[in-house]
């Protein structure tokens, strides 16, 4: 199901500000043909805002993030014959972990998906309609809307971006540590941007969520998921409170965001699957089916198809037992009735899932409800209140875990190291499918107690990915750092 119509006039305007960024040439805000304005209303300026984030429109896709923190190996062929290889590939680099050939990662990244998405959505939606929308004709109601949606989009975007182009962020060090470029509207692209600090850019993602949130004027429910509502600057806000260390300040935006809508729904009823048919003796295999666009516990919705990827014997044995968010994931063994092992046969690694399932809405970049429920049990762990925290994760819990293997976490758990593990591994149910396993993982590891050591056997060689590897910062693709001898790549 589509959610919003293509727009094409985006897309050529996108297209043409990745040009004129690489190249330095003009001003991606001058929109304006034989000097005539064709974004001079409010109704004009919101149609930059109907952008498809899914296959086929905005590719919110990429498997980097998922790979590196150890969820999924993505490939369709042998990884044995890929490792082998005199030459090493940008994938083989990352499933190896080898941080001695970052430098060779960095050149063989030409161009990286995420960067031109996220910064070609900043560039031909959030800040062109930023710079316009005051001057635009229409009402003023409806211009605080269309602002604070550009705000929150923007900031959604760089949240992402600094977390995978950037070191995590450490309270002690923020200062003084390379971030990302920040683009606002009244950038001036021409000119080489110098990259700020992940304090001037956490400084920057905070301004525009508390705009939006002091401005108020974002409907209660968006016109589609695709567009953002009123719970999503708050949700922004606790995932970068959470990933800033301050504990109390993201449980209070998390909350805010539940106060609006904190709606779970029970992913064990028949009311969230479908049928996934085998082709060789027909076979019938319940999975979870979360409709695309209309899944109500997604605040804002990116879709992704979840498909060929292979999830790992680590995050296999991490879920809690009778979790469907994996009993019932989609998985390419129900397909040949599981007389087959799909993963075996493409890549080689008989211990590896592939997922298969080309129908439910996965939202891999978005912003969900259960990620505010997850902050509010983490800082209460962090206060030391366990029983509350436990609390708060059976929540979650007792709507995904079957009714014959379910125990309530309350009461049971009562150590701050048992509690660590059990918010883990609720976490990693909801957002192994997401950016948001590597964005936490990564966090993690800047807290005292909270960091983890991972390990990956492929073609029989066991790799580890230590939590302060430099691997936990992607190299800027070459086709930016060319173009702007501004630039340092973050890992040096």
């Amino acid at each position: 199901m589509r959610c919003a119509k293509y727009m094409n006039y985006v897309r050529l305007i996108g297209a043409a500000f990745l040009l004129l960024h690489l190249s330095s040439c003009s001003d991606f805000t001058e929109l304006q043909p034989k000097g005539k304005n064709v974004l001079s209303t409010v109704d004009q300026l919101e149609t930059l805002l109907n952008y498809e984030y899914a296959i086929g429109g905005s590719d919110w896709t990429t498997k980097d993030m998922r790979t590196m923190c150890n969820d999924i190996i993505y490939a369709v062929s042998p990884v044995s014959t890929a490792i082998s290889q005199p030459n090493k590939s940008r994938d083989v680099i990352m499933w190896t972990w080898d941080e001695s050939s970052l430098d060779l990662m960095a050149q063989l990244t030409a161009t990286d998906e995420d960067y031109d998405e996220f910064y070609g959505i900043i560039g031909t939606i959030c800040n062109p309609v930023l710079q316009k929308i005051d001057e635009a004709d229409g009402a003023d109601v409806k211009k605080r809307q269309i602002r604070c949606e550009a705000l929150t989009l923007r900031a959604l975007c760089h949240y992402i971006m600094v977390n995978k182009f950037a070191a995590a962020y450490n309270p002690a060090t923020a200062a003084t540590t390379r971030g990302i470029i920040v683009m606002t509207e009244d950038v001036d692209i021409n000119v080489p941007q110098e990259q700020k600090t992940l304090q001037e850019v956490y400084g920057q993602i905070l301004a525009d969520v508390n705009e939006a949130i002091e401005l108020d004027g974002l409907p209660q429910t968006a016109v589609n998921r695709e567009r953002m509502s009123k719970p999503c600057p708050y949700a922004i806000k606790a995932l970068v409170m959470a990933s800033m260390q301050q504990w109390d300040e993201a449980e209070k935006a998390a909350k805010q965001a539940l106060a609006i809508d904190g709606t779970l729904v029970d992913l064990t009823s028949p009311a969230y699957e479908r049928i996934l048919s085998g082709l060789l003796i027909g076979g019938r295999y319940p999975v979870v089916y979360k409709q695309k666009c209309q899944f109500p516990e997604d605040y804002f919705f990116t879709y992704a198809m979840e498909l060929f990827s292979s999830i790992t014997p680590q995050t296999q044995q991490s879920f809690e037992e009778g979790n469907v968010n994996w009993t019932k994931m989609g998985i390419a063994d129900m397909g040949y009735d599981y007389m087959m092992n799909p993963a075996q046969l493409m890549i080689g690694e008989p211990d590896y899932v592939m997922t298969y399932d080309m129908e439910s809405g996965w939202n891999t970049a978005g912003l969900r409800v259960p990620q505010m429920y997850l902050i509010v049990a983490e800082a209460e762990i962090h206060k030391g209140n366990i029983t509350e925290a436990m609390h708060i994760l059976d929540q979650i819990r007792v709507k995904r875990i079957s009714s014959d293997t379910y125990r309530p976490l309350e009461g049971a758990v009562t150590s701050e190291t048992e509690a660590i593990a059990v918010l883990k591994q609720t976490s990693l149910a909801e957002n192994y499918t997401t950016y948001y396993s590597f964005i936490d993982k990564k966090r993690w590891n800047q807290v005292k107690g909270w960091e983890e050591t991972f390990t990956r056997t492929l073609a029989g060689k066991t790799y580890v990915l230590r939590p302060d590897s430099k691997m936990w910062i992607f190299p800027f693709p070459m086709n930016v750092v060319s173009h702007n001898p501004n630039i340092i790549q973050n890992y040096k």
